[in-house]
């Protein structure tokens, strides 16, 4: 472990996408990295955790486990994190946000240890939802006293910046997922001998949804732009769960060639990915939105609300796809109708949008990390 920097990682859940970003981590000979997960999963998650894939060396804190489903926050309150540092004993701490005290009993560990601290963040100016007041001091106050950050993206860089952070400290990533186990799933579906008749029970141009079932994703705001076109060719797949979904179903419940799917793990993504022109996500509110990466590695181009990170980094106008105001039905409907009448294009689009994608995958946002962390020792020396 000579010349190996140590670092820990406090991280609120283990989330599928991460897994191969932190396999990668492990596996850089620079670092000696450690995972310290404040819960396994999120209330609000279906996510199947494959355990044996995981490459590197992590422990679960006790923890008691809350979720706000009005702010959709998880906030966990563990035991032992500062024994849990004291035993790896870290030259550099990382963590994945600041709402869990955690992150600031980390940060706390950091200055009284002499190790250097980095701030992985995502939050942006349209999702913050810590505005004003005294949780705003706080905020800036934690942000201040980090020697180093690395952001999901440029809108994050640009928030992170906004609260206080030194702009030279700041390592900006790109948000990412297994880009080529989706690009292989894709593939392995679409040859599938199955896959034809399969493909027979829907439209010939099919919109793809992929997301939760709930208020801030904008189901209905994209169903109501699909309804108006009155496509005979286009049909929209919704895949996904969530306690708005009875509601939807009602509420559309005329409205012809919506197919609703249901939830499924992403290994069973596959089919729709390949059968789809053209994935959507009309989120009004939405820190990235990794489901644009997916779709992207499978060949997808992407219409996406301007409200992402995702939407920022990967959407590029007429290239990989376009974006969209939140709610404006009208302007997606247009989109949708394009699809239709224009498939080359969006097809050209699609080739477009796997090249783009392949430039960010884990590799790349490992690298990121790392280069976080050295900076943060760096700059803890410095003083």
């Amino acid at each position: 472990m000579a010349g190996k920097i140590r670092c820990a990682l406090l991280s609120e859940m283990l989330q599928p996408y991460r897994i191969p970003v932190f396999n990668r981590i492990a596996e850089d000979d620079r670092i000696d990295f450690e995972v310290l997960l404040l819960s396994v999963r999120e209330a609000n998650r279906e996510w199947e955790i494959e355990m044996e894939n995981c490459r590197f060396k992590y422990r679960t804190l006790p923890s008691r486990d809350f979720y706000i489903r009005s702010l959709d926050w998880g906030l966990h309150f563990n035991r032992g994190v500062g024994r849990a540092l004291d035993e790896i004993g870290p030259e550099v701490v990382v963590g994945t946000g600041y709402v869990s005290p955690a992150y600031l009993a980390g940060q706390k560990w950091a200055k009284r240890n002499g190790a250097g601290y980095v701030l992985w963040s995502g939050s942006t100016a349209s999702t913050s939802r810590i505005g004003k007041g005294p949780l705003k001091w706080m905020k800036k106050r934690f942000v201040r006293n980090c020697e180093a950050y690395l952001s999901y993206g440029t809108d994050a860089t640009k928030q992170l910046i906004a609260l206080g952070a030194d702009a030279s400290r700041v390592v900006t990533g790109c948000n990412t997922v297994d880009i080529e186990t989706f690009e292989e799933r894709t593939e392995t579906a679409r040859n599938a001998p199955e896959f034809p008749d399969w493909r027979k029970g829907y439209p010939k141009h099919l919109i793809l949804y992929i997301g939760q079932m709930i208020e801030r994703k904008g189901v209905p705001d994209l169903i109501r732009a699909f309804q108006s076109i009155k496509a005979r060719d286009l049909g929209l797949v919704l895949v996904g769960d969530g306690p708005e979904r009875e509601r939807y179903q009602r509420e559309f419940e005329g409205v012809d060639r919506v197919y609703w799917e249901g939830y499924k793990q992403s290994r069973d993504l596959g089919p729709f990915l390949a059968a789809a022109d053209v994935l959507v996500m009309p989120s009004r509110l939405e820190l990235w939105g990794l489901v644009v990466n997916e779709a992207m590695a499978s060949g997808l181009p992407v219409i996406s609300t301007t409200c992402s990170g995702s939407t920022t980094d990967l959407v590029e106008e007429g290239v990989t796809g376009y974006s969209f105001e939140a709610k404006d039905e009208m302007a997606l409907a247009t989109l949708l109708k394009s699809v239709a009448d224009h498939p080359d294009r969006w097809a050209e689009m699609g080739g477009n949008a796997r090249e783009r994608v392949r430039k960010c995958g884990p590799r790349e946002y490992a690298d990121c990390f790392v280069e976080s962390v050295i900076l943060a020792k760096e700059n803890k020396i410095k003083g």
